[in-house]
């Protein structure tokens, strides 16, 4: 890869968030520093999480991912001007209360249960 300029970064998107958490793990298991952040909107496919790198290890994380059989989406270059939103799952996580059941959403994923059985009534979007 060519020399990239200082302070460049290089964000990995995905299409699936099973992907990139598997990602996550096996990029950080290898050492790589990472900071989770969400996708500009027109690479948003079902999956809110994408991981943000030094551009410099692109092709360790590149390799890392492919050995581990973990599929992504692509590998954007950013601009080190780039402004992109950090992925606080605090926040990213949402219950809804409906009487005998509770909503989970997690991005694009809904998971629904009834309480006190813990039974999975509906499962929606996540890719």
């Amino acid at each position: 890869m060519a020399k990239t300029p200082a302070g460049e970064k290089a964000l990995i998107v995905f299409d699936y968030i099973g992907h990139a958490m598997r990602g996550k793990h096996v990029l950080e298991q290898a050492g790589l520093k990472m900071r989770e952040v969400a996708p500009p909107p027109e690479y948003r496919t079902g999956c809110d999480l994408a991981l943000e790198i030094d551009a410099e290890e692109v092709d360790r994380a590149e390799d890392l991912l492919d050995k581990n059989d973990i599929l992504f989406m692509d590998i954007l270059f950013m601009p080190k001007e780039a402004k992109l939103t950090p992925v606080y799952l605090s926040k990213l996580i949402k219950t809804t209360d409906y009487g005998g059941y509770t909503m989970v959403r997690c991005g694009n994923l809904k998971i629904t249960y009834r309480k006190g059985l813990g039974t999975i009534v509906n499962v929606s979007g996540g890719g």
